[in-house]
């Protein structure tokens, strides 16, 4: 048997708050499970769309159990990840920090930092995903303060509980109530756990190419409203085209075309759904020229046309649900 046996799980997967695996407005979250053996573990990585549905309550959570001697493989993505473990005994890397885990702990997975779970006894956890742009539009600065690795406090604990329950039951006005908790748990975080510790140094050409694709994508995600050329994005990194594009599609699995349109399209479905904005302005914010190509991208991106986001946006603008 090779040391690594993948076993992909389709049925415990994260769901989107705002849906159902039947719904269209669901988005499975399909992580890769591992058993490891006594091999020495073979470095790989990927990276982790989010697609967020619900323009009021940017997040994504699910419960995961993982028997003695398995583990997700190693991922990074650009929004905040926390999870609360509740039995066994967990290891999280963080960029090469190893973190135990017990029942009751916190751990802080920062913007854009690789990570995989380990299961070192039979260890069951919720995890939570919190939205980058999200924090950013809340005054979190999620992309300019780590926070530490683990946590235990009671008081923040407490927090988490809530805000499972909440998504969970979904009680009435339940996105208020969870988003006003998910704030209060992040500003207890960044006000009193703040990591002060400098961020791990990354060696070997992997982390090389991981450096210069982060780089790519935080400029995108500055950027993204100009009219924007691979060159002009190359320049920024210090790449050639050719090789620039080949590390960028096999770090992420998407051209540079494909995320930056993905990108746009996110931004464009937050401004619909809050009714601040028609189909042709939103389009135009978000750094596309023309409305015609705007819909046929948005519709592939997002599951539906910009014109239905639109007028579910105006509508709950209008009733202020």
């Amino acid at each position: 048997m090779p040391f690594v046996c993948k076993i992909l799980l389709f049925a415990r997967r994260a769901l989107e708050f705002s849906g159902s695996s039947g719904s269209p407005a669901a988005k499975i979250l399909l992580r890769e499970v591992v058993l490891l053996n006594s091999a020495p573990y073979k470095y790989e990585y990927e990276y982790e769309y989010h697609t967020m549905r619900d323009a009021a309550l940017p997040v994504m959570y699910h419960e995961e159990r993982l028997p003695t001697g398995y583990g997700i493989l190693t991922n990074w993505h650009e929004n905040l990840e926390i999870l609360w473990f509740t039995k066994g005994l967990g290891r999280v890397i963080i960029d090469n920090v190893q973190v135990d885990a017990e029942p009751g702990d916190l751990v802080f997975i920062n913007s854009n930092c690789l990570h995989r779970i380990i299961s070192v006894e039979d260890v069951a956890y919720y995890c939570l995903i919190i939205d980058r742009s999200f924090c950013l539009r809340s005054g979190i600065p999620a992309e300019k303060v780590r926070i530490q690795p683990r946590i235990r406090d009671g008081i923040l604990r407490g927090n988490y509980k809530q805000i499972i329950r909440v998504l969970e039951e979904k009680p009435p006005y339940c996105e208020a109530e969870a988003q006003a908790n998910i704030l209060l748990l992040l500003a207890r975080l960044y006000r009193g756990f703040q990591d002060d510790a400098s961020e791990p140094e990354s060696v070997g050409h992997k982390h090389n190419q991981l450096t210069m694709v982060r780089s790519a994508i935080q400029f995108l995600n500055s950027s993204y409203q100009q009219s924007l050329t691979i060159d002009d994005i190359c320049r920024r990194v210090g790449s050639s085209k050719y090789h620039f594009c080949r590390v960028f599609r096999a770090v992420t699995g998407k051209t540079v075309v494909d995320y930056l349109n993905f990108l746009r399209c996110e931004r464009a479905q937050f401004l619909l759904s809050t009714g601040d904005c028609n189909v042709q302005e939103a389009a135009e914010r978000c750094g596309f020229c023309s409305g015609s190509y705007f819909s046929m991208v948005y519709k592939r991106q997002i599951g539906e046309a910009p014109s239905v986001t639109a007028k579910r946006g105006a509508s709950q603008a209008r009733t202020g649900s």
